[in-house]
Formats: C-alpha cells, sequence, structure tokens
C-alpha cells in the first residue's frame, strides 16, 4: 500500500466515529463480567475486529461517496481524503480491503467460540461495510441506512460480545446495545441533517434529504432521548443493576444539543452537536459501565 502519511490514514480512519462501535462492546464486555466472567480474548478479539470493520467502513464511504460524486467542494463535514486529493482513490480502496480481511481474520476466533451465529453476524457485518455506500444498490442512497446502524452497532454488537465470552444470549446486553444503537441513530441523524441539501443536489437520497429539515430534527431529537432513557429498563429488567438507572441522568445534557438542532440555520452550526453526541455517548457508556458493575 502507498505511503501517503500517517496523519492522512487516521483522519480517513475517522477515529472520532469509532465511540458508535466501542460503546456497544464495552458496555457487552461489562455484562459479560457479571453474568460468567470477561473472556479477555475473546474480549479484545470482537474490539479489534468491530474498530477493523468501522475503519474499513469509514475507508470504503470515502472512496465510494467520492467515486459517485457525493463528496464535492461544498461540503460542511469532516474533510474527506479521496475528495481532497490528499490519498489516491485506489489506495483508500486498498485500505478498507485490507481492514476487512483482517477483521475477518479475528472473526475466525470469534466463530471457533460462538459457532454459526458469528459467522453469519460477521458476514453481514462486512457486507454492510460494503454496500452502505458502494454497490449497485447503496443502502444510505436509498434512506435505508438506519436499520443495520442501529442493529449491528447496537444490540446485535453488545449482545454478540457477552455471547463469544459467556456463551449465552443475555437480555440485558440486548437492551443496553440497543441504546448504543439509538447513539448511533443520533448521530447518522445528526450528519444527514447537516448534508440533506447537498446529499438532495447529488442524489443521495438519505431518509433526512427525503423528508426534509423537520424529519431530521425530530429524528435526532427522538434518537439521543431514548439512548438516554433506555438505563430505565434496567429498574424492571434486573433490579439487581437498578443503579445503572443513574446513567440516564445524561438525558439533560441532551437537551442543549436538542435545541442547537432545532433552531440551526446554517449547516456548520451541527458539527458542535456531533462533538457534543459522541461525547455524550462516551459519558454514559462509561457512567453505564461502572454502575453495572459496582
Amino acid at each position: 500500500m502507498q505511503f501517503t502519511g500517517f496523519n492522512l490514514w487516521i483522519q480517513a480512519a475517522r477515529p472520532w466515529t469509532l465511540g458508535v462501535v466501542l460503546s456497544p462492546i464495552l458496555m457487552g464486555t461489562a455484562i459479560a463480567h457479571t453474568e460468567g466472567g470477561i473472556h479477555w480474548l475473546a474480549a479484545i478479539a470482537a474490539l479489534l475486529g468491530g474498530i477493523l470493520i468501522q475503519v474499513g467502513t469509514n475507508l470504503a464511504n470515502d472512496y465510494f461517496d467520492f467515486k459517485k460524486g457525493a463528496d464535492t467542494s461544498s461540503r460542511v463535514g469532516p474533510q474527506r481524503v479521496t475528495q481532497a486529493g490528499l490519498i489516491p482513490p485506489e489506495t483508500v480502496r486498498n485500505g478498507f480491503l485490507l481492514c476487512f480481511t483482517l477483521a475477518f481474520l479475528i472473526g475466525i476466533y470469534l466463530v471457533y467460540l460462538g459457532g454459526w451465529p458469528i459467522v453469519i453476524i460477521g458476514l453481514v457485518s462486512l457486507l454492510l461495510g460494503l454496500i452502505y455506500t458502494g454497490g449497485p444498490f447503496p443502502l444510505a442512497y436509498h434512506g435505508l441506512a438506519e436499520l443495520p446502524a442501529f442493529l449491528f452497532f447496537g444490540p446485535i454488537a453488545s449482545a454478540t460480545t457477552t455471547y463469544v465470552q459467556i456463551g449465552s444470549w443475555s437480555p440485558s446486553s440486548i437492551v443496553a446495545g440497543s441504546a448504543a444503537g439509538f447513539f448511533s441513530l443520533a448521530l447518522l441523524s445528526i450528519n444527514n441533517l447537516r448534508d440533506f441539501e447537498e446529499d438532495r443536489k447529488v442524489g443521495k437520497l438519505t431518509l433526512v434529504a427525503l423528508f426534509g429539515r423537520e424529519f431530521g430534527v425530530y429524528e435526532y431529537s427522538l434518537s439521543v432521548l431514548v439512548a438516554t432513557l433506555t438505563p430505565l429498563v434496567f429498574l424492571i429488567l434486573a433490579p439487581v443493576h437498578s443503579l445503572t438507572a443513574i446513567t440516564s441522568s445524561t438525558a439533560f445534557m441532551a437537551l442543549h444539543a436538542i435545541r442547537i438542532t432545532k433552531h440551526f440555520q446554517k449547516p456548520g452550526e451541527l458539527l458542535p452537536v456531533l462533538k457534543m453526541t459522541a461525547k455524550l455517548q462516551a459519558i454514559f457508556t462509561v457512567t453505564f459501565i461502572v454502575s453495572w458493575v459496582i
């Protein structure tokens, strides 16, 4: 692979997006700790595999959006390395293929631990990483990104992480993962809300591009509120872990971001909301893990 500078690859990998995959995997591991014990090698493998799939998906998006003409010089969001000419398209393509290959190799060990369910989940994850913006029917261009984003960066990621460690499916891990899934939807919707006018021009029909600004505001607001309030379910589902309900106090932190989203005038005003939401998910995840294990 052509060497173009470590910092450029960090920019292309978009490390600020890794919270969407770290959150469900870390919460799934915390739940495994109390429901059978952490299997450290499995936890590390799940974490590395998830990171590689997320980075590979980011690189694939960078490459395919450029090829389809969806990234232009008028784009408001973080700079894309392919569109900016910082890394050649073929090199970015090789980068995401390498990430997916390494994730596949790590997945072999997880299959050894978890069997056929992991084969199916792993292969579908890799496929979604490719067809999110690539292929003849890219999901993000037809308003179909929300469901896979919720499932695979939410309950599936968390429950699978717990499963490969304790050998059984945990309802608690599914619920905790759902909170991460709604955070994923919140981040996706704020990105789409920021870019919806430009997306319409280039034919990228996200749900926000299809239904407009007001839909995007409601999608973000509902997603971030449901995400932060999800731990209240444990008051009924797992009373022994009722302390996790304090995690829902993060809903108050979401209100400021929601207010900005409702009243923004220019797309650039949503960039701070993206950062706020990522920080909120990090605070939520740490608070949940601590309150779950003590």
